[in-house]
């Protein structure tokens, strides 16, 4: 069975092959530039205006009642979304994270972030059902905290395991204490090395990080038979997000190598007017530029180099700079006079993982594929074409809020004008003060530039990540917290990645 796991990141995309002649081997690999930061861009935290700070702020505020009231009252774990019965680990992970700004804040007390925080790891500590060799459950049921029974695969995921265990580790470093002692056992104990196949993927994929496990139906079948046969191999923001949890165990033999991280294909792109950018070419969704970023300080480091740890063919990337860019091609896409959807435009802009009319969707878009390209096709880049897919044209306020990382003055200007569109809009906006929780999670616009549809749900891996990135944006605090963690000071040495401020 191919899991929803894998079928988001692969459904409806409009991929055309290359002809065998390109993405061949190019003379002088070592010139090719990668992707370095000219130094123009200030990078966050950003100064905002008083009026700008308190707008973010009842974003932020409005976020986070979605995560703090629609939880399941045995657990203290956010629900997957309103309306549902089951728990998505990844909402989990942000949530955590989500709760140690509101004590610094001061949107609820300390002491009710303490408990709630020890109420949800004491939660995922007691029942051991939820984590095949430490990999937790993409969806877990609640009252029991154990893997979902209802209409979802049973999948351990590793990405979603990576987020979760992103937001134990901001909260041991925040809290202390109990709270610190069963986080780290947690992240210790993910065996990431057992998930790691290299017998049964394709040759180019043997030191990647499979996307998960199902148990197989054959109680005596080996662990390593049921690992789905698909790996983290480009380096987008899943991936590179899963590498570095997977640096980060205390336990040697539970980690996996500084080649899960570097060796990850980085496939170069051109922005027009941007300059090159390494690209995901199986999804355009501007999450997947994003995620690793709302943990990971990368706008505190230099280009990488993997040639540091003997890789060939990895040109050195500035990711926050890369990012940057790709937020650019956004923005581009959203005012080009050809696109199928003028409802976007200046102010409304940013296709990422969301509801649609008719289901959830990710919809995205793609550079321009290189024609140089570093080493051999499929062992170190992809040589794809990739079509820009706008699916129903619906906008996700969580995009542009994200984006906020990368440009805040374009990030606010398309959340004001998404709050303006709410003033004459039911459902888009509810009110923050009196307990709403803000932006739905998605809307679509006509040509005229009204509004047809909006979502009736809100989705914690949606709100859990605008609401981290304002924070980042704001202040840095999320990325301190997190950085701050011995864990991940270990994983940033082995990797160089030690951020230069």
């Amino acid at each position: 069975m191919v899991c929803k796991l894998v079928k988001s990141l692969i459904f409806g995309l409009s991929i055309t092959a290359m002809p065998a002649c390109i993405g061949q081997p190019v003379a002088g690999d070592a010139a090719l530039s990668g992707v370095v930061s000219d130094g123009m861009h200030p990078r966050p935290p950003f100064d905002f205006t008083d009026a700008d700070s308190e707008f973010l702020e009842e974003v932020q505020r409005g976020a986070f009642n979605f995560l703090w009231n629609e939880i399941d009252e045995t657990t203290g774990m956010v629900l997957d979304r309103t309306g549902v019965d089951f728990i998505s680990v990844a909402g989990v992970g942000y949530q955590l994270g989500a709760i140690c700004v509101a004590d610094i804040r001061g949107w609820i007390t300390s002491e009710q972030a303490r408990e709630r925080t020890l109420l949800i790891l004491k939660s995922l500590h007691g029942n051991p059902e939820n984590r095949p060799n430490g990999v937790f459950y993409h969806f877990l049921e609640p009252g029991t905290a154990g893997p979902s029974g209802g209409a979802y695969e049973q999948v351990a995921s590793t990405i979603d395991s990576a987020i979760l265990f992103s937001g134990m580790l901001t909260a041991s470093a925040y809290f202390g204490g109990e709270i610190a002692a069963l986080a780290d056992e947690m992240v210790a104990e993910a065996n990431w090395h057992s998930y790691i196949d290299p017998d049964h993927v394709r040759p180019y994929e043997r030191e990647f990080i499979s996307l998960g496990w199902e148990k197989p139906e054959d109680s005596e079948a080996e662990f390593v038979d049921g690992l789905l046969p698909y790996t983290w191999a480009d380096a987008a923001d899943e991936q590179r997000l899963t590498a570095f949890i997977a640096m980060c165990s205390p336990v040697e033999s539970n980690r996996a190598g500084h080649e899960s991280y570097y060796k990850l294909r980085r496939t170069l792109g051109d922005v027009p007017d941007e300059g090159s950018v390494v690209w995901f070419p199986w999804s355009g969704a501007l999450f997947t530029s994003f995620f690793a970023h709302l943990w990971i300080d990368y706008a505190a480091m230099e280009a990488d180099d993997p040639s540091e740890f003997g890789i060939e063919h990895r040109v050195g990337v500035d990711w926050w700079e890369n990012s940057r860019r790709i937020v650019q091609l956004h923005r581009q896409r959203a005012t080009d006079p050809e696109r199928p959807f003028k409802g976007f435009g200046e102010h409304v802009w940013g296709l990422s993982a969301c509801d649609g009319e008719h289901g959830y969707l990710v919809p995205g878009h793609f550079p321009e594929l290189s024609e140089s390209q570093s080493g051999r096709p499929d062992f170190d880049h992809l040589t794809v074409r990739a079509k820009d897919d706008w699916r129903d044209g619906s906008v996700a306020p969580y995009t542009a809020g994200c984006a906020i990382m990368f440009e805040p003055d374009a990030a606010i200007a398309a959340l004001r004008n998404y709050r303006a569109i709410a003033d004459s809009t039911t459902g888009l906006w509810a009110d923050p003060a009196g307990g709403g929780y803000g932006f739905a999670d998605s809307f679509r616009l006509n040509d005229a530039g009204q509004v047809e549809w909006v979502a009736g749900d809100r989705v914690a891996i949606d709100a859990g990540p605008m609401l981290i990135a304002i924070e980042n944006a704001r202040t840095g605090m999320v990325w301190k917290i997190f950085g701050s963690h011995p864990f991940v000071q270990a994983a940033q040495g082995r990797l160089s990645l030690d951020p230069t401020r």
